[in-house]
């Protein structure tokens, strides 16, 4: 498979990239719609994709996005940058004195959940049932406070100021279809 490079981290873009599957060279990974769709098929507990949205966040942001409902965890999080690696391996932000939230979501158990991690503590911010095929929107304003909408219901996830990167990284079966990714830029005066 090809690979992408956002080491650049520049502005956000609805597309996936950097993806790699981890313990498989087969055909249970792809990428469609554009590139904004991404899911690893390999079966229960199977080989896990791991992608990047393209870009990243300095400050205010917005994004949004479906998380797949199947036996596996479909999942999409926010990490610094300087936390990333983007070569292969599992991202321990959440154990680190970084900052970041995550978001995961199955059929199984039917959990759609969001963690924030504030200097590597994790607070669970929704623990509610699973949901399928609900967009779901993140944004931070110019005042740094990170919100989450889905459904109808609007959460506080935290307030940060990190310089944050977005990917997926999860158990497979899995899919996110990213809808929308930017950087948000008061007008001028």
């Amino acid at each position: 498979m090809a690979h992408s490079s956002s080491l650049d981290w520049d502005s956000l873009a609805p597309r996936w990239v950097s993806v790699h599957e981890n313990f498989t060279t087969d055909d249970t990974l792809s990428v469609t719609e554009g590139g904004r769709k991404i899911q690893s098929i390999g079966g229960n507990n199977g080989s896990s994709a791991k992608g990047f949205v393209k870009g990243s966040a300095r400050g205010a942001f917005k994004i949004q996005f479906k998380l797949g409902y199947s036996w596996g965890w479909s999942s999409l999080n926010a990490a610094n940058v300087a936390a990333v690696n983007q070569a292969g391996e599992t991202n321990a932000y959440a154990d680190s004195s970084y900052n970041g939230f995550s978001f995961i979501n199955n059929s199984s158990n039917n959990i759609f959940r969001c963690t924030s991690y504030d200097n590597g503590t994790g607070t669970q911010v929704v623990n509610v049932t699973g949901i399928n095929d609900v967009m779901v929107s993140v944004w931070r304003d110019t005042s740094n406070v990170i919100k989450l909408k889905y459904s109808t219901n609007t959460v506080t996830i935290g307030t940060f100021d990190d310089h944050f990167c977005f990917y997926t990284e999860a158990q497979s079966p899995n899919a996110c279809e990213l809808i929308a990714a930017y950087n948000l830029f008061d007008s001028p005066s």
